[in-house]
């Protein structure tokens, strides 16, 4: 396992940042510079698989597979033993569970339901943006 703080990125985070770079990507350099470890469980990877290949994406084969190697290589999988339902959107408790079961600090999201949580436990779910500034990165 990495040696970097441990979070859960979201999948949105990961397809802004390929996509479009901004701050996102600036997440991605800290994975690469071990700052952080990004943690996943089998149900994230599998929503990151059907994510990067949306029609409206439309980013080549090469690219998906590009992204899938790259969190494949900077990710702890985690296997999620407890199950939860406090999550707005049901599809979001994999976030929250997968963070639990790796004991991360962060979860970096860009969606809205999650954001309005604030919180689970002691757990921060944050933006991009937000960690930066936790963390006293500029961009």
């Amino acid at each position: 396992m990495g040696e970097g703080e441990k979070v859960v990125i979201d999948v949105n985070v990961f397809i802004s940042a390929f996509g479009w770079g901004g701050t996102p990507f600036k997440i991605i350099e800290l994975l690469e510079k071990g700052e952080i470890r990004n943690c996943i469980s089998e149900e994230i990877l599998t929503e990151l698989c059907r994510a990067v290949d949306y029609p409206k994406l439309a980013f080549p084969y090469e690219l998906q597979t590009n992204i899938v190697e790259f969190i494949l290589v900077y990710s702890d999988i985690f296997v999620i033993k407890k199950h939860i339902e406090v999550a707005l959107d049901p599809d979001d408790n994999k976030f929250i569970e997968c963070a639990m079961a790796a004991n991360a600090k962060y979860i970096i999201t860009g969606d809205k339901d999650l954001l309005s949580m604030k919180q689970y436990k002691s757990i921060k779910i944050v933006t991009p943006d937000a960690f930066l500034q936790k963390r006293k990165i500029t961009f």
